[in-house]
Formats: C-alpha cells, sequence, structure tokens
C-alpha cells in the first residue's frame, strides 16, 4: 500500500500541467529562479511558488537558497529518468507547424538529457564506444575498459577514472526508447564535447547540433547516424557521420 499511495502522490503532482512545464524546463539539469519558472509555465510568480513547494515536498525538486533568491533543479537523475520513460510510454501528439515539426526533430537527433547526450546521437555515441571496445557490459551499465580511460585522458576530459569505473546506463532513451550512457562521465564528456566544438546548441532549449568540424571527428570515431533534417530547412539533411 504504500508503494501505491507513493505513485499516487506523484501523479497528482506531475498531473498538473503547470507543475509538469516547470519539471520538463529543469530536464537539462540546469537551477533555475522560480520568475523564469514561473514565466515559462505561463503563471503568477505567487502561483508558482505554491506548485514549487509542493513539488519539492514530494521530493522532485531541490530547493537552493542563495541570498533572497531560491533556485531550483531537479531532486536526482532518477525524477529525470521518471520523465522521460513516462514521456516515452505516450504517443506523440500532433506537430501543426513547420517549425514544431524541426523542433521535434533536432530533439530526437540529438539533445542533452540533465547534461549529457541522448536521441539518435546519444545512442550512436554509446553504441561507438562499445564497438570500439572502450567499455565493456557491466551490472550497472558499462565498465570502462582500459583503452577507453587512455581515450579520456587524450582527450582532456576533467574527471578522474580507472579502468572498471562504471558508466550508469540510463534506461530508456525518451524518444529512441534504448539505453544511453548516463551519469558524471557521460555529463563531463558531453560538457568536452561542447567545449572542444564537436557538438553545439541547436534550434531550442536541449537540442543539441553537430557541427561541421564535428561530423568529421565523429565519423572518425566510428559514428553511425542516420541522415536527419537540418535546423531551419527541411530540404537539407546532415550526412552519415
Amino acid at each position: 500500500m504504500e508503494a501505491e499511495e507513493r505513485i499516487i502522490a506523484i501523479g497528482e503532482l506531475v498531473g498538473d500541467r503547470r507543475r509538469l512545464r516547470m519539471l520538463l524546463a529543469l530536464v537539462d539539469g540546469q537551477a533555475w529562479p522560480a520568475g523564469d519558472l514561473a514565466r515559462y509555465a505561463g503563471i503568477q510568480p505567487s502561483t508558482a511558488s505554491h506548485h514549487l513547494d509542493q513539488l519539492v515536498k514530494g521530493g522532485l525538486l531541490t530547493a537552493i537558497p542563495q541570498g533572497r533568491h531560491r533556485y531550483y533543479r531537479l531532486a536526482s537523475s532518477q525524477v529525470v529518468a521518471w520523465l522521460e520513460q513516462l514521456a516515452s510510454l505516450a504517443p506523440p501528439g500532433p506537430v501543426r507547424s513547420l517549425r514544431g515539426t524541426q523542433e521535434r526533430e533536432a530533439l530526437r537527433f540529438a539533445r542533452t538529457c540533465y547534461d549529457h547526450l541522448a536521441g539518435r546521437l546519444g545512442i550512436a555515441w554509446t553504441n561507438a564506444w562499445v564497438t570500439r571496445r572502450f567499455v565493456e557490459p557491466a551490472e550497472h551499465g558499462f565498465s570502462l575498459t582500459p583503452t577507453g580511460v587512455d581515450w579520456l585522458r587524450k582527450f582532456e576530459v576533467p574527471v578522474m577514472v580507472n579502468p572498471g569505473s562504471v558508466i550508469p546506463e540510463h534506461a530508456v532513451d525518451w524518444t529512441e526508447r534504448v539505453p544511453h550512457f548516463a551519469g558524471p562521465i557521460a555529463k563531463a564528456v558531453t560538457t568536452r564535447l561542447l567545449e572542444a566544438g564537436w557538438i553545439a546548441p541547436g534550434l531550442s532549449r536541449r537540442a543539441i547540433r553537430i557541427t561541421e568540424h564535428g561530423r568529421r571527428l565523429f565519423r572518425d570515431f566510428g559514428v553511425v547516424l542516420p541522415a536527419v533534417p537540418l535546423e531551419g530547412n527541411s530540404d537539407e539533411i546532415i550526412e552519415e557521420v
């Protein structure tokens, strides 16, 4: 019964569109002030404060005091995984504009999920690491091999790793419905890919695009992706990389 009551309580929290919008705004792992979350949800700050308090009490958000302000972020990566699993269960809704189609395809191609890569690029990146034997299957994800550790050090990824270090598995990708890398190592690699110019921010929040420079580097790495529409022009495509 305890599990049943907990599920009902969480369902009531995310069943409100305003609270759900604020949760989804935070899936990228950033901390937002209450005012920005209120604007994103389309509600007044006083109303947002009430909803944010409920989400904190429900264990979905963490409040971070900073001077006279409070910032909010998702309580853990488990909340992200749960939200994405819920999204993966629902059929996609209708898209009524060209821009909406482009944004959906951009997110499906590549996006950040709690600061690590997701979407087709995230899946292809994970598969390439397995193919190159940078990682091998482990009980809770993937275990780094000496080859993988060497690459991370040469790529100057600022994270302490050793052979056997585990990269957790994000259980279900929201759009692709298969696992991808997650956790601190995946986050550090994604940050480094942005710094090194392999990838860059895309059409909308969370969307990621491959740069011209990155296209060649991903190809050399062994990443294989299907062609997808480029931003802003449905007639252009990104070549396989």
